[in-house]
């Protein structure tokens, strides 16, 4: 009997064409995962260039931004973005901006603008400096700098998504220190269009002078903590567009968002705690959930280190950090030591903001969560540290060290990024991975080159998305500053 012979079963083959139609229906991860799955689908993401951007937005940890096509093409885009995703990782900064700010004054970095604060005896000037940005169209040729005559102030926080500006000034009255604070417009320094009033003024009910203070905005919400001689520290939380506002004492506070707070709470000897705070209400804060910390941390001095990478994506923006990779910072330093924080804690902030949706108990131990962090440990480390500082998944600080010829200092980053090329190795100052975590790091460290800080001592340091700010050491009668830009195009005074 003949055996029967079955045809050979023929699949039909799409052409690429029609294939990279059907892969721009794809959101940027899900084109991601399938390029990971199949060889085809990344030769043909590889060609297109509409596909290529998204693909690059998701390893690089980005999002497309609101600029118009029309405005800035794809292209474009795509050349600006692979140069962020290679520079950053190794500190290669294109451009490099040398100024001397005039002394007395306040200088700072904030909402992508350097300030400079002059007094004048009964009333200040405000110099506000647009940081280059090649994302948002302000190459260093075109950055704008704003100049206002002001009531006295000290501090000043900007977000320029809101084009807002928060200045505060402390004063004291009758032997009680008060707080003053105006809202403004970013451009015109009236007041702010959204605000109730152009001033808000209350007492911090405290004798003790302020011996820092600082600023942080989440849409309607506002943060603003001061530490005042002897240790006290004291927390206000606001709603800047109602003027309700609250305060409280504990050992520090941090604005995930308009809905939520996390504070850091230290009772007696007990362990210290973080508790996850709802505050779409002032008035009526609800404590979520608690986080036990490890008891390691009992006896040390623990703050949240600011994420100033900006939530709201802005309106000429080619692409910006996304929101979803953010990284929380903590440090812990122990108690009676005058020595940089040597212990930091890093987790996404997602976790905190899927708690309220989690079926878990209302104190989560930290044999729990602590899965989800990575604990980095630089306590034998000689050299003096300055930071951590957070910007969106990356983490920059600055290490100096005295040598025989002067002042030796070096900038470090770790990145974070969501999809890692390779597995990454950990050297020993990684004391605890959580087998959880969503946290890949990535280290890279770079000498400043001495044309760079012209051999003088790196005071403190400014972190953007797109700028590393170099406040030099105080001269007589100015301090010199250095703005250093990632993806700016390269000119002649720029050091690789």
């Amino acid at each position: 009997m003949t055996p029967l012979r079955y045809a050979r079963l023929r699949r039909y083959r799409i052409s690429s064409d029609i294939l990279a139609v059907i892969l721009e229906y794809l959101d940027p991860k899900s084109l991601f995962f399938a390029c990971k799955a199949f060889k085809r689908v990344y030769g043909i993401v590889m060609e297109y260039h509409a596909l290529r951007y998204k693909f690059e937005l998701v390893v690089s940890g980005m999002r497309d931004g609101a600029a118009p096509r029309a405005v800035a093409p794809l292209l474009g885009r795509l050349h600006l973005l692979m140069s962020y995703r290679t520079d950053w990782p190794r500190l290669h900064w294109t451009h490099e901006y040398k100024m001397q700010v005039i002394t007395p004054s306040h200088v700072g970095t904030s909402g992508g603008f350097m300030h400079q604060i002059r007094p004048h005896g009964i009333y200040d000037t405000l110099e506000i400096t647009e940081l280059p940005s090649c994302r948002t169209g302000r190459s260093p040729a075109l950055t704008r700098r704003l100049r206002f005559t002001s009531p006295p102030i000290e501090i000043i926080c900007i977000d320029s998504a809101q084009a807002l500006i928060v200045a505060a000034h402390i004063f004291c009255q009758n032997g009680i220190v008060g707080l003053q604070l105006q809202f403004r417009d970013l451009w015109s320094f009236d007041k702010h269009p959204r605000a109730p009033a152009e001033s808000y003024e209350i007492p911090t009910q405290s004798v003790a002078p302020v011996s820092h203070a600082a600023i942080s905005v989440f849409g309607s919400k506002m943060a603003m903590t001061f530490e005042f001689v002897g240790g006290k520290i004291n927390h206000l939380i606001m709603d800047w567009r109602t003027f309700g506002a609250r305060w409280i004492d504990d050992q520090d506070i941090y604005l995930l968002d308009e809905d939520l707070l996390l504070v850091l709470c230290k009772r007696g000897n007990s362990p210290p705690i973080i508790n996850l705070c709802g505050i779409t209400n002032i008035a009526d804060m609800v404590v979520l959930r608690q986080y036990e910390l490890p008891g390691t941390w009992n006896n040390s001095f623990i703050k949240f280190c600011p994420n100033t990478s900006p939530r709201l994506r802005s309106p000429t923006a080619l692409f910006y950090s996304d929101p979803a990779n953010r990284v929380l910072v903590m440090t812990a330093k122990p108690l009676g030591k005058h020595s940089s924080p040597r212990n930091w804690l890093f987790i996404n902030e997602g976790y905190f903001r899927g708690a309220p949706s989690r079926r878990e108990r209302l104190a989560v131990p930290w044999n729990s969560w602590g899965q989800y962090c990575l604990v980095k440990d630089l306590s034998r480390s000689r050299a003096a540290i300055r930071g951590p500082y957070a910007i969106g998944s990356r983490v920059v600080f600055l290490e100096s060290e005295k040598t025989v010829a002067g002042f030796a200092a070096s900038l470090n980053l770790i990145e974070f990024a969501p999809f890692p090329d390779s597995s990454t190795r950990l050297d020993p100052t990684w004391s605890m991975t959580g087998p959880r975590s969503t946290l890949f790091p990535s280290e890279t460290a770079r000498h400043l080159p001495p044309t760079t800080v012209e051999h003088y001592a790196v005071d403190d340091i400014g972190v953007t998305e797109d700028n590393i700010v170099l406040f030099l050491e105080l001269q007589p009668g100015f301090r010199p500053v250095n703005v250093l830009t990632f993806g700016a195009p390269p000119t002649r005074l720029s050091h690789r």
